[in-house]
């Protein structure tokens, strides 16, 4: 096999091996695969002393209705993940863009998502729903 044959091939390996994401075992969220860049987090106890702060930040749950309807943060907007690509210009560009889900997996997606959308100042909270809740 020539040079070229063997490059181009080992070029195609690659990038299916790094294009196909990773399926979780939980409702078929992604999971950041190892080539993927990490998505910035703001930690729960950041996001309280904004809270405690006042300061001025939109905050998106991108759960299900049902998990929203079971317990959220107070002043969250629900946009659920699958919904996110036909109603993300309903989010304000420009500002403080903290996302959860129940664990961060979700809103990682969604992070990296709106992020590649021009929304920079987006963050994932790490630990999601599930974190929140256990520091309250």
């Amino acid at each position: 096999m020539g040079l070229h044959i063997r490059l181009a091939v080992l070029a195609a390996a690659f990038f299916c091996l790094f294009a196909i994401p990773l399926q979780s075992a939980q409702g078929g969220e992604t999971a950041p695969a190892a080539a993927q860049p990490a998505v910035p987090t703001i930690a729960v106890s950041d996001l309280q002393a904004l809270i405690k702060q006042k300061a001025f930040f939109y905050l998106l749950d991108v759960r299900q209705p049902e998990e929203f309807a079971a317990g959220h943060i107070a002043g969250a907007v629900l946009m659920p993940l699958g919904t996110l690509p036909d109603h993300y210009l309903q989010i304000p560009k420009g500002v403080n863009l903290v996302v959860y889900c129940r664990s961060g997996h979700r809103s990682a997606q969604a992070v990296s998502f709106l992020r590649d959308h021009g929304y920079d100042k987006a963050v994932s909270l790490a630990g999601g729903f599930t974190a929140w809740s256990a520091a309250q």
